[in-house]
């Protein structure tokens, strides 16, 4: 499957742990390490196979082990599902480890900085598991801290989600790639703080097109407050290609991507035709940081509050 198909440098990174680590799954939404991977601790795979498969998969931990030891589950013998107890934990400060120059630019092939660490969900393959008809709405919730950045000239890459192609199957990673969102937090000048929504995608299904990095929401993360939430919210629905025929291998899908403002109003909203949600990365993915010592030890940003929902709409 193409979306196994992973750079390289991240697969022979992966970390696998045994229980679900942030964002908190949201009942009917599981996820655990791969199945047949079995984490340190001897803790196989938690996720059961009897579940509605839009709704089940799998995560693994990549990069530094000092940052991803910040967002790996906490290991409980009865973990429960409330993202302030065991299975979750409901707050994360994630450490920039060495200062590091970069470009922030996406262009569907965005940088991973050399100490980067951070969470990457295997979202469900809709277009083989899906039914005709069905649609899934999946968010994402979260809450960041409204701390200045030592410099104004800093910022930190948090959160991606990657949609693929319909079709995709047959394509290399880089062209399977459709769309991606990166959320970033920054301070030009001498403002507050503020959370950025990146866009990477192609005006069209043309691979040979150039793809276009554009800033498409922005939340101000006044100082007033100490934390703010947010979320990413994206709509699923599968139906059957026209030219099908009776032996049906994927569905198409389509999707609608919303940002979500903190009062729980739509942002940002756009649709992405003959798409699907690949994978969902949460952590310290990239950053532009000139004195990595002048953030406080663990906490460059923090994280609390996270899950990950998911809704069938009939």
């Amino acid at each position: 499957m193409i979306k196994r198909l992973v750079p390289l440098a991240l697969l022979a990174a992966w970390i696998p742990q045994a229980q679900a680590f942030p964002p908190c799954p949201v009942d009917p939404m599981d996820y655990g390490p791969p199945p047949g991977e079995v984490a340190a601790s001897g803790i196989a795979a938690s996720v059961v196979d009897d579940g509605e498969p839009w709704f089940m998969a799998t995560y693994a931990l990549v990069g530094n082990p000092i940052v991803i030891g910040q967002i790996a589950p906490e290991r409980r013998s009865a973990p429960t599902r409330d993202p302030s107890t065991g299975k979750c934990r409901d707050r994360d400060g994630l450490p920039v480890l060495n200062s590091h120059t970069s470009g922030g630019v996406l262009q569907l092939d965005p940088d991973y900085a050399p100490e980067s660490g951070f969470g990457m969900i295997d979202l469900p393959y809709l277009p083989e598991v899906a039914t005709d008809g069905l649609s899934v709405e999946y968010t994402l919730h979260f809450t960041v801290d409204n701390d200045l950045l030592p410099d104004p000239a800093d910022w930190l890459d948090v959160v991606q989600l990657d949609f693929f192609r319909n079709g995709s199957a047959g394509m290399k990673y880089s062209q399977a790639v459709s769309s991606i969102y990166r959320v970033r937090k920054v301070q030009h000048g001498g403002g507050d703080a503020r959370i950025e929504i990146i866009e990477s995608r192609t005006p069209s299904d043309n691979i040979i097109i150039r793809p276009i990095d554009r800033l498409v929401a922005m939340i101000p993360l006044p100082d007033s407050r100490r934390e703010t939430a947010m979320g990413l919210r994206w709509t699923q629905t599968a139906t059957r290609p026209i030219d099908s025929g009776p032996e049906l291998d994927a569905y198409d899908i389509n999707v609608v991507f919303e940002v979500i403002d903190p009062s729980g109003e739509v942002l940002y909203k756009t649709q992405l035709p003959r798409q699907w949600a690949s994978t969902l990365s949460m952590g310290l993915l990239d950053y532009n940081v000139a004195d990595a010592s002048a953030f406080k030890k663990d906490h460059a940003l923090e994280f609390s509050n996270m899950t990950l929902s998911a809704t069938r709409h009939d």
